[in-house]
């Protein structure tokens, strides 16, 4: 019975973790708790009597409750089928992840010694304390690599949505991580840091009283670790270069009237604008005419998702620039976004003010290939279109999460229009230039980004998922390494 409890006592710690872990996303963008979230599954996994098949049950659980929560979402708006995929994908990476940290990590036996030791000045060369924070250190680096690669693998088979690493943008400096690694060294991170914290604690048990500098090796450079890369990307946000600055206009009113839109954008003529987004619009019988009595279509464009239906659903797309009226009809693509495969869509760029834009219009902005696919075709500014989708705000703001961490891995500014109630102009770096949330009253909102040059790319955006791919060679040298330890172990050729 003892036993039992034991068991389910690991089991219920890998739930709180999968709960913990999916309140840092939106809705609940509870973002602190993603340095502590890992913790609870990395207790049961390392700290209790291991069991290959509890390992399982244990990541399992973990990956599923994430992937479960995080989503649920799509079940509000009755797409059982995608969030299914999500959960099943979720859970599988839980149960690999799961199996491998319990089986290849393991953590320094407890010292019999629990004497209290003063810390001296210059004292902390002692070889025990000092072997105890490599040991740490390592076991963070084989647990966060294992989490990386595997998250990394499950985007390369679904839409890349809600990576660990995406709560990281919550805090700017540290979020530009991503211009070097994507999203995998922003999600090994804050693994790395929840098993240095678990470690932490299980030291402060374990050896009670003061401890030698040495002793708190592990914590202190990881935390140095962390400040200088927040350091290195505050330090990059002040010399980005500097590109063509253009100015936008984003009108955004809760309503697809013409007449009211051009209004709102005739409000703002006195401001320069080098292009207006209406975030949907009606157009009726010589409405194109009207425009042309505007300042809009000569000395600045127009980029406006179209609407055929009474509930102003989206349907398509107009780009009004000097001399040329082009129309992009949203053709019907499978309900289900959530599954194996691409799109297949062909990106269709427009030139304006010496820059190329590409309009997403709904799910299209969800698709990090099409993200991707727009910076190799030198597109230099994405604007997305987005309905309000199934399953309540909740989803709109995951997809704009996610948009925003996939422009700034590629260095392009976002101009994201939703609903009267979510709107947003983004820059390169992932700074708000400004958005509804600070705003709820405007019915226009106006800022300033800086284009960047056509082949102007992030460091990510040239070499791709390498840092993933860095985590998957550390994860199998580990479990090589392992496996040959046990079996020269097993044919005695090394004392154990």
């Amino acid at each position: 019975m003892k036993v039992l409890l034991l068991h389910l006592s690991t089991i219920f710690l890998s739930l709180a973790g999968g709960v913990l872990l999916s309140l840092a996303f939106p809705p609940w963008n509870q973002y602190w708790l993603i340095w502590i979230a890992f913790t609870p599954v990395l207790a049961g996994l390392l700290l209790f009597p291991r069991r290959w098949y509890l390992a399982i049950i244990q990541g399992a659980v973990f990956g599923g409750t994430f992937g479960g929560l995080v989503f649920s979402w799509l079940l509000t708006g009755r797409l059982a089928s995608d969030w299914l995929w999500n959960f099943v994908s979720f859970l599988l990476l839980g149960a690999i992840w799961g199996t491998f940290v319990g089986a290849l990590v393991h953590l320094p036996a407890r010292n019999g010694n629990r004497q209290v030791t003063p810390i001296m000045p210059g004292y902390g060369f002692n070889a025990a304390a000092w072997n105890k924070s490599i040991s740490h250190l390592q076991a963070a680096l084989v647990t966060a690599a294992a989490w990386t690669v595997l998250e990394w693998a499950r985007g390369v088979l679904l839409p890349e949505w809600n990576a660990v690493g995406t709560v990281l943008q919550a805090n700017l400096p540290l979020f530009q991580v991503a211009t070097v690694t994507g999203v995998s060294g922003l999600s090994f991170i804050a693994v790395f840091a929840n098993l240095i914290a678990l470690t932490t604690v299980r030291r402060i048990i374990l050896e009670p009283g003061r401890m030698t500098w040495a002793s708190r090796f592990d914590v202190t450079i990881t935390l140095a670790v962390i400040f200088l890369a927040a350091l290195g990307g505050f330090w990059w946000l002040q010399h980005q270069k500097a590109g063509d600055r253009r100015s936008i206009a984003l009108v955004c009113p809760d309503t697809t009237d013409f007449s009211r839109l051009l209004e709102l954008s005739e409000q703002q003529k006195e401001k320069g604008i080098d292009l207006f987004v209406w975030r949907c619009v009606r157009f009726g019988q010589g409405d194109y005419t009207k425009l042309g009595d505007t300042s809009i279509g000569r000395s600045s464009g127009l980029v406006a998702g179209t609407t055929s239906a009474e509930n102003g659903a989206l349907s398509g797309a107009s780009i009004i620039i000097p001399g040329t009226i082009k129309n992009l009809f949203l053709f019907p693509t499978r309900s289900d976004h959530f599954q194996p495969g691409t799109s297949g869509r062909t990106l269709t760029p427009f030139a304006l003010k010496d820059a190329s834009w590409v309009t997403l219009i709904n799910w299209e902005a969800g698709d990090p290939l099409l993200v991707r696919g727009a910076v190799n075709k030198q597109i230099q500014v994405i604007v997305a279109f987005v309905d309000p989708l199934p399953g309540g705000p909740a989803s709109t703001e995951q997809l704009f999460s996610n948009l925003r961490l996939w422009s700034v891995s590629l260095g392009r500014p976002v101009i994201f229009a939703s609903t009267k109630n979510f709107a947003a102009i983004v820059t390169r770096s992932g700074k708000l230039v400004t958005n509804t949330p600070l705003a709820p009253a405007r019915e226009v909102l106006t800022g300033s980004i800086e284009v960047p040059a056509p082949f102007d790319s992030t460091l990510y955006g040239r070499y791709g998922d390498w840092f993933a791919v860095a985590c998957g060679a550390i994860t199998i040298v580990t479990a090589i390494s392992e496996r040959l330890r046990r079996f020269h172990e097993k044919s005695g050729r090394v004392s154990t």
